[in-house]
């Protein structure tokens, strides 16, 4: 996912070198050790190393927002959104500054590092900010697309990366829209809703299930948390016997699938997704999925359960 950050970066700046113009400048919080190589190498004066001043970097950007720039602020998410909170809200969110906040350590993308590295709430966080768009791409091909399209985007930004995952779950021939959301597999019975890299899990339980029963589940994504297409769920909702949440964070998109759905017939809901609490136990990511119940077979057997 940074890699495709990475090149996408590089290609507006080359095409901008190709066009004599420097707009887009990359800030980093004393970050991007075996990332940003190239781009400080290629482009010296549009890479600028902040240091551990994350405050700082935001007030920066607005000002060179203002002077014409074009700003992408990267670093590991707690430093990037929470220490930070006034200032983004202040200087980017209030006069809807085009600031593109790139995030590294999704949910538990950090598992070794502990609670201090570990973003389980950012999505409710970022989503009480009004004018910021949060996007929350599954794999790198997500990531190349917003890259692509991230200048149609009025007002500052949020994207939430894992770590160095390239995983690819989508077709080359991938068309997004920023505010709508992406149906992956179709099905009659059970709707699964799914954001950021645990659309991955989300598309192994629908195989599972729809190896058992042909057609019975549907896979819809939501690659943009805010604007968020409730559209999209109410419609694929509409029918359908379950409705399950997966997510990395804790509870932000069962609260908005939820919301949706208040007032029309849903039958169940189950909601996969991280506790209210601080990480205790060291381990892998996959480790602590497992210990939180939202691995692939976790959720597929919790399903199959509730189904009988």
């Amino acid at each position: 996912m940074r890699r495709a950050f990475v090149n996408g970066l590089l290609d507006i700046m080359g095409t901008e070198r190709k066009e004599s113009k420097e707009l887009t400048y990359l800030l980093a919080g004393d970050l991007g050790f075996s990332a940003f190589e190239n781009i400080r190498e290629d482009y010296p004066k549009r890479f600028m190393n902040m240091g551990l001043s994350e405050q700082n970097m935001v007030g920066v950007s607005a000002g060179m927002a203002y002077a014409g720039k074009k700003v992408f602020l990267y670093s590991i998410i707690p430093f990037l959104l929470y220490r930070t909170f006034e200032q983004v809200r202040n200087d980017l969110c209030y006069p809807r500054l085009p600031v593109r906040m790139v995030g590294v350590g999704a949910g538990l993308a950090y598992a070794d590092a502990g609670a201090t590295h570990q973003p389980l709430e950012d999505l409710k966080v970022a989503d009480a900010l009004p004018n910021l768009t949060i996007l929350n791409p599954s794999d790198a091909q997500e990531v190349g697309l917003f890259m692509q399209k991230i200048d149609s985007i009025k007002g500052p930004s949020y994207m939430r990366l894992s770590k160095n995952e390239d995983i690819v779950l989508h077709t080359e021939d991938l068309r997004i829209n920023i505010g709508k959301a992406l149906r992956l597999v179709t099905g009659k019975r059970i709707l699964i809703v799914s954001s950021g890299v645990l659309t991955k899990v989300a598309l192994e339980v629908a195989g599972l299930l729809n190896k058992g029963e042909k057609g019975a589940a549907e896979v819809l994504e939501i690659h943009t948390f805010k604007p968020f297409d409730y559209g999209a769920v109410i419609g694929s909702a509409r029918g359908k016997e379950l409705i399950v949440t997966i997510e990395d964070n804790t509870g932000a998109l069962a609260e908005k699938v939820a919301s949706a759905l208040a007032g029309k017939e849903v039958q169940k809901f189950l909601s996969f997704k991280l506790p209210d609490e601080f990480t205790h136990v060291a381990g892998t990511k996959e480790y602590l999925f497992k210990s939180y119940g939202i691995s692939t077979s976790d959720i597929y057997g919790r399903i199959k359960s509730v189904m009988k």
